[in-house]
């Protein structure tokens, strides 16, 4: 059995746990604290299910689109789906699977984002000691990567915090330097051009586990379980500042200067963030003891993940309830009732997304106001959630051992070059119908905002400013012409069969970043007008008398399929070919 030791003064024990230590009583004769993977790790990381992610169950069902109304292609498929077009159009980048540690696979607890880099930490369930984070690159979204990983072969890892060039982490370690009585403890790791290094600090705390964590220029705040305690560290030096008893505390979160906890059996906590004095505290519902759950803010109310009571809102001044969402109706009799509970949420472009366990992500819509939430619908991913994090327009969701989907959200990329698409005036309005936008014959619309369909037919004239993602077929047939200010997304791997299609002597104009994961087609005479980014995922094929103008100096191409030419096309303008596939 190992010898574990009790460390009085902080900064004796960080000068025990340097890394940099040669001392052949410290922990270098044991397994290290943190091991470094900077080999490549790409096949963790897969793409073969991006692309536009559609929504399910969505209520409001326009009464108006009717099966005739679209093309033949879509009929069968038309008649099964119950989903109108939602407001938050997203696409799924990739899916990171959990690091293997010793045959051990580990599950994901929590994200943190800075800049370029997303934070991954992991750990894993029973008595094993066992963490890791990952750092992801996503600099670029349509071709994130893993930068480094590291493995904390003693420490589980409950949550991470950014701040200042050095990540903050909360979990519970069997290592020498910790008390064993106490196994909770925080991790000061710092950081080298965003990447972890092996200089680290160890910070004990009281319980079993350090269940969160928050750094910011006040100082360290870490929350802990059982006989728990909140307690603030210094972040010049790591010393003890201040620490107040409070039971079975699962989450932290800073909002308008003041620190907020979750405690499982005694709700919402807040706190002045110099002293730790208690300013308010309101009870929310009861919760399974030791079970994972998050907290997030919007508009001066506090959003508190509750398990079987799915997600309630509390004002956070008063700690009055505001509104409840519950857990979604099941009528699938291969879900086990048991699983379905709200574990994690969060609030990114004025959407609720909230990990119900079996029953999936829902994303629920905040624009008419924290009083009046609407159900956008589920979204349309494998697996269950059990915790979802978002910042910067990403979206990280994690089922279990199943690994970690990352979600962007559609944004609108105007063109910063020349333009010539006319997106003001009365006749742009909210598209808010059936989730199959058929334009018909000798019919103009116009659209603007945000907007995710399952398809997209184009018989006469479309216009659209904002962004958009399709998620099935996009048809611009015969004499159409579609029109596109902004981003446009189409398509999944899945489906390569679902392309872009510029049919017969169609127009596609876009001025702004197109994205397309399956394949595209250009037919006879049909014409294609860049002014920004066009990314293919899948095959190109490019029919007889097509054309693709150019338009402006800063245009871009960039096909990762095969291109099959039944035709010589015409290409006018400057443009960057990026891997010369025209």
């Amino acid at each position: 059995m190992k010898k574990f030791i009790s460390i009085s003064f902080l900064s004796l024990f960080a000068f025990a746990v340097s890394c940099s230590s040669n001392d052949d009583n410290d922990f270098n004769n044991q397994e290290k604290e943190v091991i470094l993977n900077n080999s490549n790790q790409t096949n963790r990381l897969n793409t073969a299910k991006a692309g536009v992610i559609s929504i399910k169950e969505a209520p409001d069902e326009d009464p108006e689109l009717t099966s005739s109304k679209l093309g033949v292609a879509y009929k069968t498929y038309a008649a099964n789906i119950n989903d109108v077009a939602s407001n938050i159009p997203l696409v799924q980048i990739a899916e990171v699977s959990a690091p293997i540690h010793n045959e051990t696979t580990l599950r994901a607890t929590h994200v943190v984002i800075h800049e370029k880099y997303a934070y991954v930490s992991y750990n894993v369930e029973g008595p094993t000691y066992l963490g890791a984070i990952d750092v992801i690159d996503i600099s670029d979204p349509n071709n994130p990567s893993i930068a480094l990983g590291a493995i904390f072969p003693n420490t589980d890892v409950s949550a991470i915090s950014y701040y200042n060039d050095a990540l903050y982490i909360a979990g519970a370690s069997s290592s020498t330097n910790i008390d064993e009585s106490n196994p909770a403890v925080l991790i000061k790791m710092q950081l080298e051009d965003g990447l972890p290094t092996d200089n680290i600090v160890l910070i004990n705390m009281s319980s079993y586990v350090a269940t969160d964590v928050l750094a910011n220029t006040n100082g360290i705040y870490g929350v802990s379980g059982v006989n728990g305690v909140l307690a603030k560290y210094d972040i010049s030096n790591q010393l003890l500042q201040e620490s107040v008893s409070v039971n079975d505390l699962r989450a932290i979160g800073e909002y308008d200067n003041k620190i907020v906890v979750l405690s499982g059996t005694d709700g919402v906590s807040v706190y002045n963030s110099s002293t730790l004095s208690e300013i308010s505290n309101f009870p929310t519902s009861t919760d399974i003891a030791e079970s994972k759950r998050t907290i997030d803010f919007y508009n001066n109310n506090i959003l508190v993940a509750e398990g079987k009571k799915g997600l309630g809102i509390y004002n956070i001044d008063n700690g009055s309830p505001v509104n409840t969402i519950e857990l979604p109706t099941i009528t699938d009799n291969n879900i086990d009732p048991n699983e379905v509970v709200t574990n994690a949420v969060t609030v990114e472009k004025d959407h609720i997304f909230m990990a119900n366990g079996a029953a999936g992500l829902t994303v629920h819509d905040l624009k008419k106001g924290i009083s009046n939430i609407t159900k956008t619908g589920t979204l349309d991913i494998d697996g269950s959630t059990n915790y979802v994090q978002s910042a910067n327009g990403y979206i990280f969701v994690a089922s279990g051992k199943g690994g970690l989907k990352i979600i962007k959200t559609v944004e609108d990329n105007p063109n910063s070059g020349e333009t010539s698409i006319v997106c003001d005036g009365p006749e742009f309005t909210t598209y808010n119908g059936g989730s199959w936008l058929n334009i018909n014959s000798n019919e103009s619309k116009y659209y603007s905002g945000s907007t995710s369909l399952q398809g997209l037919n184009v018989n006469a004239n479309l216009t659209f400013c904002g962004s958009l993602a399709v998620s099935n077929g996009l048809n611009i047939n015969s004499n159409g012409h579609f029109k596109m200010s902004g981003s446009l997304a189409q398509g999944n791997y899945n489906n390569k069969y679902l392309s872009l299609n510029i049919n017969d002597n169609a127009i596609l104009e876009l001025e702004g970043s197109m994205v397309v994961y399956g394949n595209m087609t250009f037919n006879t005479g049909a014409n294609l007008k860049v002014s920004g980014s066009v990314t293919i995922y899948g095959d190109v094929m490019i029919n007889n008398n097509v054309t693709i103008d150019f338009i402006g100096s800063d245009s871009s191409i960039t096909i990762y399929g095969t291109v099959t030419k039944n035709g010589t096309p015409t290409i006018t303008g400057n443009y960057n070919d990026t891997l010369n596939k025209l």
